[in-house]
């Protein structure tokens, strides 16, 4: 399923023919219960145009196949990799968004790439900072300017051959990178307000477009806030990485890394082996997933 809207739902076949369907029974009745992504046993309906013409023909959702991993928000399904993007500068990197964006993806098991765009923008001061939060991760960096092509060519290699999900605030220019790996997608794109420092919300659904060069990526608005729905608090440190090299080492087998005696893990944030403003996030995201329990 590429594209859902209005109750209806745009499913490219093998052959790359478009329907527009309907969802059927409880599939119907389930909220949300379909998603870009997806992938769907239809049935095509004989002698049916899609409304406005924008495809083959219509047809009937009747059973949902099951998900390799699933976000929801971005609400995507089968994905296997996503890309964070941040801005340099205009809007200021969002590191709180970043740090849930990424927990999403080690949740799913999905391969994590953060690119950091609009390098053309930022002096050397902005671009140490962004390297020392995001260069002690292990996670792949990427330093790009869609307006210049910085990094173009290495983003469009990593997208070859898988589904990717774009994720991160408006205006960081992820449909503009997008536009500069594969032009003749021609995605809609805009600026930052000055009165708000975020950007506008240009893309205004989730869409699953196919690359030139294999594979596919999802292009999807922007947002601000990102809950962790279903996620327990003593399974939080699972996902920072980091933490894993001296997990095993803290004096309590259920430790939570936040106040006990004997964690290694607080050893090692003050010796500088974990990074203080990850650390801080983990507390922060620990307060947060305890509060929601009580």
């Amino acid at each position: 399923m590429i594209r859902a809207a209005g109750g209806f739902f745009a499913v490219r076949d093998a052959g790359g023919a478009v329907y527009l369907c309907r969802a059927r029974g409880r599939l119907k009745l389930e909220s949300g219960s379909i998603l870009v992504g997806d992938r769907v046993i239809f049935r095509p309906e004989e002698g049916a145009e899609e409304p406005g013409g924008a495809g083959e023909g219509a047809g009937v959702i009747e059973t949902l196949l099951p998900r390799r991993s699933v976000l929801r928000r971005p609400p995507v399904a089968n994905v296997e990799q996503i890309v964070l993007v941040l801005a340099l500068k205009e809007p200021a990197p969002d590191w709180q968004l970043a740090g849930r964006i990424l927990l999403q993806g080690e949740r799913e098991k999905l391969a994590l790439l953060c690119c950091l765009n609009k390098i053309d923008l930022a002096d050397a001061a902005e671009r140490e900072e962004a390297a020392a939060a995001l260069d002690p991760l292990p996670y792949r960096l990427l330093w790009s300017s869609a307006r210049e092509g910085a990094g173009v060519g290495q983003l469009g290699e990593a997208l070859r051959g898988r589904c990717t999900v774009f994720a991160g605030p408006s205006g960081v220019g992820k449909s503009s990178l997008l536009n500069a790996v594969h032009p003749g997608l021609g995605l809609k794109t805009g600026t930052v307000s000055r009165k708000i420092g975020r950007g506008r919300h240009v893309t205004r659904q989730v869409e699953l477009l196919e690359l030139p060069a294999g594979g596919f990526v999802v292009d999807t608005p922007g947002f601000s806030r990102l809950s962790f729905a279903g996620l327990e608090p003593d399974r939080l440190g699972d996902l920072f990485p980091e933490f894993a090299p001296h997990r095993e080492s803290c004096s309590f087998r259920n430790c939570n890394h936040i106040h006990e005696p004997g964690c290694a893990v607080r050893e090692a944030v003050f010796a500088g082996l974990i990074n203080r403003c990850r650390y801080r996030q983990y507390q922060h995201f620990w307060k947060e997933l305890n509060d929601k329990e009580r």
